[in-house]
């Protein structure tokens, strides 16, 4: 099979799957196994997509003995299978199913690519304790990600960077017992049926939720680190997610590296934590390094991140402890470069490394504190601006050097003369000058909207916007709308563990309760965390909310009055949770 010709391929009898080079630049391709009828290629199964070959010259060879391998344009052998038996080869075969099999005499099967996976898993296709997926990655760029049977064969997903390999699905600590996964079987195996069901060995199942025949499915770890079954629509050949391990990209471990911060603006992207640079921008799991250095002389002070988390690294746990003495647990050890405190249980992490760092309305009670220098100067944002997840790489590949650079930009071409270079000089001008005046008026329209909105803002942590996403169907209302709705918050109905209960009545006449929270510091976070469990959860028998207010320091919900019973008991009792 030569690289140079785009018809010498091998096609599935149904003509579902095929198996050749795909080009995956002007110059490089890699062997591989995709989806015949996608609207974008799919690529289920490579050979060493570390190293592709060479667009001329490169080929896929047979030996009468089973071995197949990849050879550059040089001759150099990039990949070759393993075959064990003596037996020799008759043919090399696409199926069905999507497996790559060499048959020797009798119809015995010498190797199949069903045994060596890369990222994804087809109906039908077994992982074993002997095989794994690994994510996705840029080119000549190990995977970070892996899927397999860990040392007690429960599946684990694991981060495997820095060659540390930590488990991050299921939570070792929680998820095993609480989902009841088996640890210990004799036969560690997981099979994905045709219908969208899966079956581990340890009691791992998952089901796709068009579950049934029919449908062409796949189950890939991707790039960022999830789990993920897609099913196929046959009418535009476009994948949809049917089931996945995590329904927030952010709680994958580690995604954005070293001091970096998973937030969703509203998508997923990678934040540098406060007084730290990015290391490479175009690979943001490479995560952030520091702009200081912390002395250990007693110069430091504490940064505070609300509702943010870096998991695990802790130095240690201490139980029942005053936030005071959290903070002065971190301070005497040089090895802390901060510490996790959640209020109301006297909880204390500190931290040796900011690993996993996650913000949002799903981290509730609990706070980061960076320690950094009392010198430095941060801005008050908690979390700086940020960039989205899945940066493209387009690989140059060049014959002569006989390897493969990554070009993340268009290199411009030398001039041969100096009017070239002024043209170049006079147009990038042109585009600099256009820039500035546009600058200038975005910036007039920011001052505009600040001035006007500056005092509803004051108080309010910028991460607050990603509570939008949870509470952005409901009605926000003015502090003064609700003040006159209640007559000044005059008739009391009721108190709860955050703040008080009043009637009031809206322009439209309709009788509303109206909760307000007494300490902004410690009901900010709970106030948050009401809306987005109610903000998902719609009963008929549950009471509805109707609106909000957060106005400066004023945090206040607008639900449904219920006539009969407390509030607060109807909304938070223990007994209905």
């Amino acid at each position: 099979m030569s690289v140079e010709d785009s018809s010498d391929v091998l096609r599935s009898p149904d003509g579902t799957f095929t198996c050749g080079f795909n080009n995956i630049s002007q110059t490089a391709s890699i062997f591989s196994i995709w989806y015949s009828n996608t609207a974008e290629r799919t690529v289920v199964w490579s050979a060493n997509h570390l190293h592709p070959v060479y667009f001329k010259r490169s080929r896929v060879t047979l030996d009468a003995d089973g071995r197949m391998a990849v050879e550059d344009y040089d001759g150099r052998p990039v990949w070759e299978n393993n075959v064990s038996s003596s037996s020799s080869a008759q043919q090399a075969q696409l199926l069905d199913t999507g497996n790559l099999v060499v048959k020797g005499q009798g119809d015995i099967i010498l190797w199949q690519s069903f045994h060596s996976p890369t990222d994804t898993l087809l109906p039908y296709q077994n992982i074993t304790s002997a095989a794994k997926l690994v994510s996705a990655s840029r080119l000549l760029v190990p995977g970070r990600y892996s899927f397999h049977f860990d040392d007690e064969h429960i599946l684990t997903l694991f981060d495997d960077e820095k060659d540390i390999s930590l488990k991050y699905w299921p939570i070792p600590s929680n998820d095993i017992w609480t989902k009841k996964r088996n640890a210990f079987s004799t036969n560690a195996i997981g099979v994905l049926d045709s219908s969208g069901y899966f079956l581990g060995s340890d009691n791992l199942t998952l089901k796709a939720v068009d579950w049934g025949h029919g449908v062409m499915r796949r189950l890939t770890l991707d790039y960022d680190g999830n789990l993920r079954l897609y099913s196929l629509n046959k009418i535009d050949g476009t994948w949809s997610v049917t089931w996945m391990a995590y329904q927030q990209t952010c709680s994958v471990l580690g995604l954005c590296g070293i001091n970096g911060i998973c937030v969703y603006t509203p998508q997923p992207a990678c934040a540098c934590a406060p007084g730290h640079e990015i290391i490479d921008p175009s690979d943001r799991s490479q995560g952030c390094r520091p702009k200081f250095n912390l002395s250990c002389d007693g110069q430091e002070m504490f940064l505070k991140l609300p509702a943010t988390d870096f998991h695990g690294n802790d130095l240690r746990l201490n139980t029942i402890v005053s936030f005071d003495e959290c903070k002065k647990i971190c301070l005497k050890d040089c090895n802390c470069k901060g510490f996790a405190y959640w209020q109301g249980t006297g909880l204390c992490y500190p931290k040796g490394t900011l690993v996993g760092g996650v913000t949002g309305p799903s981290i509730v009670g609990g706070s980061i504190h960076l320690k950094i220098p009392k010198t430095l100067q941060v801005p008050r944002s908690s979390v700086p601006h940020s960039q989205p997840f899945g940066p493209k790489y387009v690989p140059n590949c060049s014959v002569k050097s006989k390897n493969f650079t990554e070009n993340f930009w268009d290199q411009p071409k030398s001039s041969q003369n100096g009017s070239h270079s002024q043209y170049l000089f006079l147009a990038y001008g042109f585009l600099l000058a256009i820039f500035c005046v546009e600058l200038i008026f975005v910036a007039l329209g920011c001052w505009f909207l600040f001035i006007r909105e500056g005092k509803k803002l004051m108080g309010v942590w910028p991460a607050e916007v990603g509570y939008e996403m949870v509470t952005n169907h409901f009605r926000r209302y003015t502090y003064k709308e609700l003040q006159r709705a209640t007559q000044k918050f005059k008739d009391r109905i009721g108190c709860g563990a955050s703040g008080l209960v009043y009637r009031g009545v809206l322009k439209d006449k309709r009788a509303v309760a109206v909760k307000t929270l007494a300490d902004i510091h410690q009901g900010e976070e709970e106030f948050q965390h009401e809306l987005s469990v109610i903000g998902r959860i719609y009963h008929m028998n549950l009471v509805r909310v109707w609106g909000f207010c957060s106005d400066g320091p004023h945090r206040i919900l607008v639900l449904e009055y219920v006539e009969n019973g407390s509030l607060d008991k109807t909304l938070f009792s223990s007994e209905r949770l």
